[in-house]
């Protein structure tokens, strides 16, 4: 999961978000205009806290009416009790602002991340670079109002424009037998996998899976629309319909995309816990075809000459994606694996992407891979004693490996990634991070065949990132 509002997981959070194409950046005042609402839903569970000074409250009791001075004083106190009995709590190593009651909160939300990254080894020359640039940034804020309605805005801000990328409210209720139920609507992050269904700073590795990254619909990781989620004491279920992203300008009618996920943890406990998940969608493009690439990138982000290449898709009225998921988390070890296929509609025949992803990580020293099991995702670890604090810091070794095809009609492609990483978490809200990859292209139109466009090279990563 990623990080949590109160009660509820930002699922977030895959990978370092990428959407779909926006031509309409978002500006980035829109948060600094809504952010004083939290405020005011803060207070809705109760009388409101008055922020006057007693000087204040003096003034206005003498300008009531004469008639009820008592109630002016009793209304008064109630305001100052309010105030000195609302809490500041830190939560996963950042500060929430909670009700007496405790069932409304307000926090703002923050990240910074920072990579640099170097290839060698390549024989495309253009391949062998060496980038540091801001990977992404966000700033927004999210909240519980009566510990049934939730919200949460959140913006990105990279490559010189603003994008938003959480912007929802939605409501929740127990259904009876341990089963709790929400509906969301607004702009949403898929619920898609594990990697998929996770924010991008609480990944084990730099970059998402290929199943997270190349088995998604066209329309990107996040997208306008509803949700309908159920969840119980050892699975969840969810069901969506949505249209585009909302920073997409609407040249065309809008996309619509169903989709839906479940997982089940046959095992949950403190010694164990598995997971077992499943999900699947289907795009379909309205008012026109689309043209679009299934090629992946085996590398790194900030380097776009290590996507594999293959022929651009035209005509394209659809597409369908499917996945499964399994893993487990075994003290101070975890394994998580992933597959799923995503099929194009041509005009003549489809193209298909075939993804698996198997990770694996042990923590060194303390700590423990951070499983949400209430959503099947990922979250941040919480880290009892920072290096700030005289402790170590959970030190984490990982290692991943990953395949791509993708087939097309008179062309093959093969991508494939070995990753060997390390992740130190320095206190709950900083984490330095170091991967190591070695990646193959293989864009032949034959099985296995090695020719003068099959490429393979070295890329490592360093990345500092803070979230809040």
């Amino acid at each position: 999961m990623a990080r949590s509002t109160g009660f509820l997981p930002r699922i977030c959070l895959g990978r370092v978000v990428s959407s779909g194409q926006r031509a309409q950046p978002a500006s980035g005042n829109v948060i600094m205009v809504l952010a004083p609402f939290g405020a005011v839903l803060l207070l809705a569970s109760g009388p409101a806290p008055s922020i006057l000074d007693s000087a204040d409250a003096t003034t206005t009791a003498r300008a009531a009416p004469p008639a009820a001075p008592v109630g002016l004083a009793e209304a008064a106190r109630a305001e100052k009790d309010q105030v000195r009995r609302t809490q500041i709590e830190w939560r996963n190593g950042s500060p929430v602002l909670v009700s007496p009651d405790g069932g409304t909160t307000f926090r703002l939300l923050g990240q910074a991340i920072v990579d640099t990254t170097g290839t060698s080894g390549a024989r495309v020359a253009s391949r062998n670079t060496r980038n540091t640039d801001f990977r992404t940034a966000h700033l927004g804020f999210a909240g519980t109002v009566a510990n049934r309605f939730f919200y949460q805005l959140e913006t990105e801000f990279v490559g010189g424009r603003a994008d938003i990328l959480w912007a929802y409210a939605g409501v929740r209720g127990k259904l009876g037998a341990g089963v709790t139920g929400d509906v969301i609507a607004g702009n949403l992050q898929n619920d898609r996998g594990i990697e998929g269904s996770s924010g991008g700073e609480a990944l084990p590795f730099v970059e998402a899976n290929f199943v997270a990254s190349a088995i998604a619909p066209d329309r990107g990781g996040f997208a306008l629309g509803a949700q309908a989620r159920l969840t119980g004491a050892r699975w969840h279920a969810s069901f969506a319909v949505t249209g585009n992203d909302i920073d997409v300008r609407q040249a065309q009618s809008g996309n619509r995309t169903l989709l839906a996920r479940a997982h089940w943890n046959p095992i949950k406990g403190p010694a164990a816990t598995l997971h077992l998940g499943a999900w699947m969608f289907d795009e379909s493009f309205r008012g026109g075809t689309r043209t679009l690439g299934l090629g992946g990138n085996v590398a790194h982000g900030l380097n776009a000459r290590t996507v594999l290449p293959m022929p651009v898709l035209t005509g394209v009225t659809g597409d369908r994606g499917v996945g499964v998921e399994a893993g487990g988390v075994f003290g101070r070890f975890w394994v998580m694996g992933e597959a799923g296929r995503r099929s194009v509609d041509l005009p003549r025949g489809e193209a298909r992407s075939d993804a698996k992803s198997l990770s694996a990580g042990w923590f060194v020293n303390a700590g423990a891979f951070p499983y949400a099991a209430a959503t099947g995702g990922i979250g941040r670890p919480v880290v009892k004693r920072s290096v700030f604090q005289g402790g170590a810091g959970p030190v984490e070794l990982t290692a991943r490996y990953q395949e791509l095809i993708v087939r097309t009609p008179g062309a093959r492609g093969v991508g494939t990634t070995l990753t060997g990483g390390v992740n130190w978490y320095l206190s709950s809200m900083m984490r330095v991070m170091a991967n190591v990859s070695a990646w193959r292209l293989n864009p032949a139109n034959t099985p296995g065949s090695i020719g003068p466009r099959t490429d393979r090279g070295t890329t490592w990563v360093l990345r500092a990132q803070f979230v809040f």
